[in-house]
């Protein structure tokens, strides 16, 4: 597949060429350096004595008679060694690529063929990603897999090593046994762990413990008002977010009467305009997670909101000496929550 690009034409006069030694007929821009020329040969001669006894020497030996000199007669022979060695989808590619673009009619028309017949074949590998952080990357076997994700790819049997990391995570890997043909292996890689926060210390000294001086807590203010009026904000806008979710409902109701109208009152089973009412389907499923979201979010505001609005001092006239009240929060082990402190 790399040899594609090598394959194509870089020059607008192009002369096809007759190789008799590699057995390709193929369009090239420009004759390759001779002393390439005479390896490529060798190594293709090569392969072809090694391809019944010592198949993966004859397969190296294609390889490399392809990097010194791209020939559709040697990708030809690389496909089938690829195909003798068990690497299926190597060989479904070369011949993949040969039945579109070879220009030798008879040698085309077979490689369509055997294309084919290893296409049901093929191992496929399917890597699901539970979450897609920002900065996601996956590797198989060191080789960037990373678009792959969601797509069911044909990859050669054997074991391969897969890997995901993203800023900020621990890295994920895990062995897998690509085998059995015709099969879909299936691979989920889970949401990353958070990584650990850095030790206390760093970058101040080299880990070394350092004294500090503990700074003074502020004296007591009245933050009544002004929570309360953050709380009529938050709450407020809880509210407005309610409505928000309110009305999508009511759409991806309507929508979904809709549809159950056009399939002529039974969605399950729907013996109407069927593509129409799928988009409605669509639709209120939609307008519905967007009715959800608001609604959750909204209830959240105004609960918080209120709990602002009724924790708030109720008087100046409790700061003061001897007489602030403050909420402070408690964390242990087992327990978690506020407590008013001061004097009432």
């Amino acid at each position: 597949m790399a040899a594609t690009a090598r394959l194509v034409p870089r020059l607008v006069v192009v002369l096809a060429v007759v190789v008799g030694g590699t057995g390709g007929v193929g369009t090239v821009a420009a004759q390759p350096d001779p002393q390439k020329k005479a390896a490529a040969e060798a190594a293709f001669r090569q392969g072809k004595e090694l391809i019944d006894t010592d198949v993966p020497a004859a397969c190296a030996a294609f390889k490399q008679s392809m990097a010194l000199d791209p020939q559709f007669g040697t990708q030809y022979n690389l496909a089938l060694c690829y195909d003798k060695l068990g690497r299926l989808a190597s060989a479904w590619g070369e011949l993949t690529e040969l039945a579109a673009r070879d220009t030798n009619p008879a040698r085309r028309a077979d490689a369509e063929k055997r294309a084919r017949a290893l296409e049901p074949r093929l191992v496929r590998l399917l890597i699901v990603v539970k979450e897609r952080h920002p900065g996601l990357k996956l590797l198989r076997d060191d080789s960037d897999v990373t678009a792959f994700m969601g797509v069911a790819t044909p990859v050669d049997p054997g074991k391969s090593v897969l890997a995901a990391s993203a800023p900020g995570f621990r890295p994920w890997s895990l062995e897998v046994t690509l085998a059995g043909e015709g099969t879909v292996v299936t691979v989920d890689v889970p949401a990353l762990e958070p990584a650990p926060a850095p030790p206390p210390g760093d970058g101040d000294g080299g880990g070394r413990d350092v004294f500090r001086t503990p700074v003074p807590a502020p004296p007591p203010v009245d933050r009544g008002p002004a929570r309360r009026r953050l709380g009529l904000i938050v709450g407020g806008s809880g509210a407005v977010v309610l409505g928000v979710g309110a009305v999508f409902g009511v759409m991806a109701g309507g929508a979904f009467d809709e549809a159950r109208e056009l399939c002529g009152g039974d969605v399950e089973d729907c013996r109407g305009d069927t593509a129409a009412a799928a988009d409605k389907v669509d639709r209120a499923r939609g307008s519905a997670l967007v009715a959800n979201v608001a609604v959750g979010v909204g209830a959240a505001a105004v609960i918080t909101g209120a709990v602002l609005y009724l924790t708030a001092p109720s008087s100046p006239r409790a700061v003061g000496p001897g007489r602030a009240t403050r909420l402070e929060p408690v964390l242990g082990p087992g327990q978690a929550g506020l407590v008013v402190r001061g004097r009432f």
